[in-house]
């Protein structure tokens, strides 16, 4: 059955179930240790959380990016156009004198044990800035005594490195030494790094790769001299900038001058910032992607539909446009992608760059701050959203290159450990998750002091802020309120239906009401919640029922009752047990009818009672080819199979109850027919690959047997459920592109397709092997996690 789960029973007692402490997953790519003092009764206050939502909505739009004191220093370092004995931005060298650390550091987080050198690189930039200048010598000798005291990180290699260190570190160093700046530096290790500086930068050069190039073209301010400085300002942006950094646009003032766009980029950011720069700018762009993710990886996405419908338009209208700041990074643009395609915008494989489609083109193709983790991470999300329609197979082909990029690194242990749990929930299908176990493992791993690296640690202080994991927090547990009481509904409807009589167990009601409840929960759907587990509960019934428990003459019964529904009573029941399931169903569906007249205006019962009586005339077509040991053709069997699925009653019910107004003919549009269609497909697909074996003893219909006996021989079981997967696999991009595409003549609104997706998003959990569903003990831990256990953040 859909999601009924016989043979899969999880014996739970009672309400309580378990105490299995969580996994605390990590979802930045680093982040800073801290506790967030987070009371359940704080974070339950209304006030504050009308007031928590009212800051985050005023985050949209603003850029809140961390100093980068890294940067700062080489805009420092740029004389003035007039005279090269004087600082051409002044305020930055103030900016330095004045915010330098009580240890005599710079940096974004000196007292980071992983920062340190990012710490060191920082420092050594203030330091030069200043000693060319000749200013704060106070500043400089605290500089040097931090120098000292914490050189020995140069050579750690736990350290967090900041991206291309190893060249731009020694290269500061020569440059100390021009300047007669003494660092308390070992001579030897000194040495040593310059040694693999000049190898790296003359293997490079040998090679004459591209990518090799433009990787140390990126870290500019490295090379210094040895920089053909011509070659790189080839690559000089619409805005003016070198790869969107300030330190290496600075660094082409220093050593190539007079570029007037250079000039003006910088300046743009100081009249923005007024005396310091960001490590990468401009980040509008990636500031509101990066937030509309965290909101919907939270869960909270819904109270911020208005905000968040403006930013991916403004998206949306620059990836039409082919914008620069998109499509210069292979991260923002893969995320973009993403977060376009799975909000309904029509967005093409095309733009994205056919120079990442297999491991060699992309670091062939890439800078260094593109050929990065981050942006084979962003890649592999994105290759997750082909459709069925696409042209290219580009996201097959970075899909298959990226995930075992990441696997390997997993085997190699070089994934630092922060973000070894976000690259291991990549790596599991989306679609094949639970939103709302999901969003609980990130709020529970939110660290408000995230950081992320490029040539200096950077923070988004709009994004990474107590305000939304507090609010992310608060909204979690209210839902679960509501599933907890939702559930007590369910128990009694249960108790009063007296489905217990007929040996059908109560642990169905927490799998069937955790599944709708961990993918619709907004609180708004209760209804639709409580429908579409009764519904499920009950096709499980009536479908062991046909799975041998029930005599012909019971199942002949159950079609005439359905058949004379307002005047069953006349009918008469053949068993106590069709008493108890048709007296279930009868109250259910009269109960869910009258609810859906109410928001619909127009009574639909005729359409319930319909579509459970094509499901049980199906159930009786299965039944007869098992007594017979008929095979029917695989068409026969699927357009029988996807109706005793129970795709059908249960999502087109639940449709009704939703919020929407829908047409008389809702049922028969060509497009909630196609849509059911596919979902059924897939449905029905993964129970027979998972239910093969099983069926098989029993001599029951099942599309992989049926495949063999069609071939004669010729198929072994092998290659049929290779088919079938391959067949499973075609139908899921088919519903996808019908689910996220707004296409002309889509009339059916948009919460109505997304059951459609959610419920194959269920199957997924249910029927693939290796899943999380494999194992009883976790689905109790799941159901706890969502319905029972609060989040509590305190400490």
């Amino acid at each position: 059955m859909l999601l009924g789960c016989r043979n899969k029973i999880i014996w739970l007692p009672d309400h309580k179930l378990g105490n299995d402490k969580l996994d605390s997953f990590k979802y930045a790519i680093y982040q800073r240790p801290s506790i967030v003092r987070c009371s359940i009764d704080a974070a339950s206050s209304m006030d504050g959380f009308n007031d928590a939502k009212e800051r985050i909505r005023e985050t949209f739009g603003k850029n809140e990016l961390s100093p980068s004191f890294y940067d700062t220093a080489w805009v420092a370092m740029v004389p003035s156009r007039v005279s090269l004995n004087k600082p051409c931005f002044p305020q930055c060298l103030d900016w330095i004198v004045e915010n330098q650390r009580e240890d005599g550091s710079w940096g974004l987080n000196p007292s980071h044990p992983l920062l340190v050198k990012d710490s060191l690189s920082s420092t050594l930039a203030c330091l030069l800035a200043l000693s060319k200048w000749r200013i704060g010598d106070t500043q400089v000798e605290r500089g040097l005594g931090f120098i000292e005291t914490h050189g020995w990180a140069v050579k750690e290699e736990n350290q967090i490195s900041p991206q291309g260190f190893n060249i731009i570190f020694p290269n500061m160093i020569n440059y100390a030494k021009e300047l007669n700046l003494n660092l308390p530096l070992d001579p030897d290790l000194v040495n040593l790094m310059i040694l693999k500086r000049d190898l790296t930068i003359e293997r490079a050069l040998k090679n004459d790769l591209k990518g090799n190039i433009e990787n140390l073209e990126y870290f500019a301010e490295g090379l210094g001299e040895l920089c053909n400085w011509k070659t790189t300002m080839l690559h000089q942006r619409n805005n003016g900038s070198l790869f969107d950094s300030p330190a290496t646009t600075a660094a082409a003032l220093i050593y190539h001058q007079h570029d007037d766009k250079c000039f003006e980029y910088l300046n743009s950011i100081l009249e923005l910032h007024k005396n310091w720069v960001p490590t990468i700018y401009p980040t509008k762009i990636h500031s509101c992607l990066c937030l509309v993710d965290a909101l919907q990886n939270l869960g909270v996405d819904r109270y911020f539909k208005t905000q968040v419908k403006s930013v991916l338009d403004e998206i949306y209208r620059l990836w039409q446009q082919k914008n620069d700041e998109i499509f210069s990074d292979v991260a923002r643009c893969a995320m973009a992608f993403r977060l376009l395609r799975m909000n309904n915008y029509e967005v093409s494989t095309e733009k994205l760059l056919f120079g990442f489609v297999n491991e060699e083109c992309f670091f062939r193709t890439s800078r260094g701050q593109l050929a990065s983790d981050v942006a084979i991470l962003e890649l592999h999300k994105a290759s997750q959203m082909a459709t069925h329609d696409e042209k290219d197979h580009i996201l097959d082909k970075i899909n298959t290159w990226t995930r075992t990029f990441m696997e390997q690194k997993l085997l190699d242990k070089d994934i630092v450990d922060s973000s070894k749990k976000e690259v291991e929930l990549a790596l599991r299908k989306f679609y094949a998750t639970h939103d709302r176990v999901e969003s609980r493992r990130y709020i529970e791993s939110y660290e408000v002091n995230n950081f992320k690296i490029l040539k200096a640690a950077y923070r988004f202080r709009n994004i990474e802020n107590v305000d939304l994991q507090r609010f992310s927090l608060h909204d979690f547990n209210l839902c679960q309120a509501r599933y907890k009481e939702e559930l007590q509904q369910l128990k009694r409807w249960f108790e009063d239906c007296r489905l217990d009589q007929v040996d059908f167990s109560q642990q169905h009601l927490y799998t069937s009401y955790f599944l709708m409840a961990s993918t619709l929960f907004e609180p708004e759907y209760s209804d639709a919640r409580l429908a579409y587990a009764k519904n499920t509960m009950l096709i499980t019934l009536v479908d062991d029922f046909f799975d041998g428990f029930a005599c012909k003459e019971e199942l002949h019964n159950i079609i005439e009752l359905l058949e004379r529904w307002d005047e069953y009573s006349t009918v008469g029941f053949h068993s106590e047990r069709i008493n108890i399931f048709f007296s279930a169903l009868y109250q259910t569906i009269e109960d869910i009818a009258a609810k859906a007249e109410i928001r619909q205006g127009q009574s639909v019962k005729d359409h319930f009672i319909k579509m459970w009586f094509d499901l049980v005339k199906c159930m009786l077509m299965e039944f007869d080819w098992w007594k017979s040991k008929t095979t029917p053709s695989i068409e026969e069997y699927l357009s029988v199979a996807c109706v005793t699925i129970g795709v059908p009653c249960v999502v087109l019910t639940t449709q009704y109850l939703l919020g929407p107004k829908l047409s008389e003919n809702f049922i028969e549009c060509s497009e909630v027919s196609a849509l059911c269609n596919r979902t059924s497909m897939v449905a029905r697909l993964h129970n027979d690959i998972r239910t093969y074996k099983r069926e098989q003893a029993e001599r029951s219909p099942n599309i992989v047997s049926i495949l063999i006996t069609q071939s004669q021989g010729t198929m072994s079981e092998e290659v049929a459920t290779r088919q079938i997967k391959e067949m499973l696999e075609s139908q899921r991009r088919e519903l996808l592109g019908m689910v996220v595409s707004q296409r002309r003549g889509r009339q059916l609104p948009q919460v109505c397709r997304d059951l459609f997706w959610k419920t194959s998003k269920l199957c997924y959990c249910l029927y693939s092997h290796g899943d999380e569903f494999r194992f009883p003990e976790k689905m109790k831990n799941h159901i706890t996690e969502v319905i029972y256990k609060p989040i509590n953040l305190s400490t």
